[in-house]
């Protein structure tokens, strides 16, 4: 073999069995104008079920993979596709694989041992949640250090043994690979093995599949289509030789990769707060705006697999208002502060690339360490690695925003001053009240709070910023919960200002909430909800400049404000500081 047939990129990952994570594996294959691929592939980017997307040439140009727990969630994605396409779109193939092998890297290293990522399995093994958030980091960089997991994680070394001894003999963990791109052209076919010609045993074909270097994925679906396998050729009319023995067959090669997820519910939220909040609630309005039941899909992981270069650009675009207040800031501290050595704390820290480009215009030399903190595992190990090849410490925190008083503020060392991030409009998730008890914990007189909002401009109606919010990707966001604990879409009305639509977007007191409302009698988790029962999911307050200013300074002293194109950044310090001439 050439030794330019393949390129690695990104980081080595772990392959699982899905089955035994209670999983199945569906895909969805389709024709479909060029408007409603774009239109399929933005909306499907953003669910939390999909694994991969990709445009091909042959008998479909789009597919479609999707991790499902059962028919009902498989069905509701149909119906979203369905919703999207257009008269003269055609869905080609809708079918569950009842098996699938993985060859792994064996085109390079000659090693052809199967994996196996769907099997028979009848009970999944049951995972607690720090083993979930184990393999949403493997799913992204199985070659993260054991120091690095464990304080990712927050647990100690003989901790992580005994999660990696469970995975490793349960058989949910079976293998690791390379994210490899090959050359040449890579095909998917389908075969109905009834279709066989003259005497040629469907048994010796397979076997000679399994056994042939240039297969990557082997698989058998409950379809007509019976026998599916993957392919990477030099030569794209060599696939003659592998379907001349069956009379009827389909082939697809693949143009273009749209997205990658190897894990994609990985970024679900913790089942017991979210059953929690859902039973301990009466009354036909059920709360779920509390910002830690929800979290967006897959940015992590996109961010994680392409770090920081490849992400860049894209958070300085979409990003931009914000940071273009960045340097305003930087100046502001440097005249006011000079020849000091900052401490970084990064609030709801994210992927941490705000963070980094924050740390790029203040300087990294005068940096002495960075501190990630965020609820979720997977967040902190993208954060890391944003960071990475950097002089100045690293410090990922597993915390809750309301147990920051557990961590911070730092202890005071002269010379060193806290700097405090709280930024992409977070803020305005929370109750003004609880939100400012909890910042407040980290202020002393040797440290500065910068928060964000985006604010709402003069003259913007109410309207118009429902009609910003009016997608179907905030619809499978604000529905995440729901899911989670049993409910369907199904079960709730449809919105008969906005077709397609099963959430409820207003605005409540100047804050934007998407509501659903049950359509029929509904009996979850034993608990029984009448016809008309309303959730109340997703809250974002939308205030002007100076309804954010008169809040902040509820509780705090805004020393000054930077604003720029609908964005504004406050620097404030608690009221009980005693020297404001110790403040920047």
């Amino acid at each position: 073999m050439k030794n330019d047939t393949y390129k690695k990129f990104g980081k080595p990952y772990a392959v699982f069995n899905l089955s035994k994570m209670g999983l199945r594996y569906f895909r969805i294959c389709m024709n479909a104008s060029q408007e409603s691929k774009e239109r399929l592939a933005s909306h499907f980017i953003n669910h939390p079920n999909v694994g991969w997307i990709f445009y091909a040439e042959g008998w479909f140009n789009l597919a479609i993979g999707v991790w499902a727990k059962d028919n009902a969630e498989i069905n509701d994605i149909g119906e979203q596709i369905r919703n999207v396409l257009g008269p003269k779109d055609e869905i080609v193939l809708q079918s569950e694989l009842t098996s699938l092998y993985s060859f792994g890297d064996r085109k390079i290293t000659g090693d052809a041992k199967p994996m196996s990522i769907i099997d028979s399995t009848i009970r999944p093994i049951d995972l607690s949640p720090i083993e979930i958030d184990y393999i949403k980091l493997m799913a992204l960089d199985s070659s993260i250090t054991k120091e690095e997991l464990c304080a990712i994680l927050n647990i100690d070394q003989e901790k992580l043994g005994e999660i990696e001894r469970k995975l490793s003999d349960t058989g949910v963990i079976i293998g690791h690979q390379n994210r490899i791109t090959y050359s040449g052209s890579y095909f998917k076919v389908f075969i109905d093995s009834l279709s066989k010609k003259n005497e040629m045993a469907v048994a010796d074909f397979i076997k000679n599949i399994w056994n042939d270097k240039n297969c990557i994925y082997f698989g058998k679906a409950n379809n007509k289509y019976d026998i599916e396998f993957e392919l990477v050729l030099d030569e794209a009319s060599l696939i003659n030789d592998y379907v001349r023995g069956f009379s009827d067959f389909k082939v697809s090669v693949l143009t273009e990769n749209v997205y990658t997820n190897l894990y994609p519910m990985n970024k679900i939220a913790n089942l017991k707060e979210i059953r929690e909040t859902f039973l301990n609630q009466k009354g036909n309005v059920i709360d779920f705006r509390n910002s830690k039941l929800w979290y967006l899909n897959h940015e992590a992981a996109k961010s994680y697999l392409n770090i920081y270069n490849g992400n860049k650009k894209y958070f300085e675009t979409m990003e931009k208002n914000e940071i273009d207040i960045f340097p305003d800031i930087v100046q502001y501290l440097q005249e006011n502060q000079k020849d000091s050595l900052y401490n970084i704390s990064d609030i709801g820290s994210g992927d941490g690339l705000k963070g980094r480009l924050f740390i790029e215009r203040l300087g990294e030399k005068d940096v002495k360490a960075y501190y990630p903190i965020d609820i979720q595992p997977i967040e902190l190990a993208a954060a890391l690695h944003a960071h990475s090849n950097t002089p100045y410490a690293k410090h990922p925190t597993l915390l809750n925003i309301e147990n920051l008083s557990a961590r911070f503020p730092l202890s005071v060392i002269p010379g060193e001053k806290q700097v405090y991030l709280f930024l992409g409009g977070t803020y305005g998730n929370f109750e003004h009240e609880k939100i400012n008890s909890y910042l407040k914990s980290v202020l002393s007189d040797t440290s500065t709070l910068l928060v964000s909002m985006p604010v709402r401009e003069a003259g913007k109606s109410d309207q118009e910023i429902v009609d910003t919010y009016s997608s179907l990707q905030y619809e499978d966001i604000a529905f995440g919960p729901l899911m989670q604990i049993g409910f369907k879409k199904g079960n709730f009305k449809k919105n008969r200002e906005r077709d397609g639509f099963i959430v409820h977007i207003e605005m409540e007191n100047d804050c934007l909430t998407g509501s659903f409302i049950l359509n029929e009698d509904v009996e979850i988790l034993g608990k029984k909800l009448p016809i008309g029962t309303v959730f109340k999911m997703l809250t974002s307050w939308k205030p002007t400049l100076a309804e954010f200013r008169d809040t902040l300074e509820k509780d705090f002293i805004v020393k000054k404000m930077f604003c720029s194109k609908g964005t504004a950044i406050a620097m404030i310090r608690d009221r009980k500081i005693a020297h404001p001439r110790l403040f920047f």
